[in-house]
């Protein structure tokens, strides 16, 4: 299937600006995030080796609206992906020329034409399954065709984190929650240093992670 380009999947984001994020159900302190920044999206995704569920939708789409009110923004969606996904929206203008260059890029890249709908990543960036539409008044059929559709990404996700766990890989997070799947490299009395399954360093202050893994 499609996949991010190779030079979208290793580059730093550099965002022009601070990427908004929204909470899926805000009773819940630890709520599952909605990413509103594709690229921001592809990049968590690879840094924490979590399958990405990305949304096309659009306000101006009975359907695409229905869907978000109906599935996405409940308790069962939330207790579904907080732990296991990262998941970005991408809310589309009725004319596509108002749009960010990042969201018409995204439109065009893996050939979306209608609203709602949804593609499912694994964290090479690689699209395992998409899911086109949505049926008014029919939550429960498509969650559970949602959970079905993601369960072999999920699988196989969780079964390459767990090969890598005896060499030495964990999630890290820091202080905000942002989290790392990655092995301990090197550290000196200011700032740690850990190596992704790609390959790929990063350094935080030693002072910004989390207090367990500080």
């Amino acid at each position: 299937g499609s996949r991010v380009g190779e030079r979208v999947s290793r580059s730093s984001v550099i965002e022009e600006y601070k990427p908004e994020k929204f909470k899926v159900y805000p009773d819940d302190p630890e709520s599952a995030i909605w990413e509103t920044n594709v690229r921001f999206a592809f990049s968590r995704s690879q840094r924490e080796m979590k399958p990405l569920l990305l949304l096309f939708t659009s306000i101006t789409n009975k359907a695409a609206m229905a869907l978000s009110q109906e599935v996405f923004a409940t308790k069962s969606f939330n207790n579904y992906v907080k732990e296991n996904l990262v998941i970005c929206y991408l809310n589309y203008p009725m004319n596509i020329r108002q749009a960010p260059d990042s969201m018409r890029w995204a439109k065009e890249e893996f050939k979306v034409r209608g609203y709602p709908s949804v593609l499912i990543f694994n964290p090479n960036g690689n699209v395992d399954r998409a899911i086109r539409g949505y049926r008014e008044g029919r939550p429960v059929d498509y969650f559970n065709n949602l959970k079905q559709a993601f369960a072999p990404t999920l699988a196989s996700s969780k079964a390459q984190k767990q090969s890598l766990t005896p060499r030495g890989f964990r999630d890290w997070h820091n202080s905000e929650g942002k989290g790392l799947f990655a092995k301990f490299l090197k550290r000196d009395d200011y700032l740690m240093t850990h190596i992704d399954a790609r390959g790929k360093e990063w350094t935080d202050a030693i002072n910004q992670l989390s207090p367990e893994d500080r």
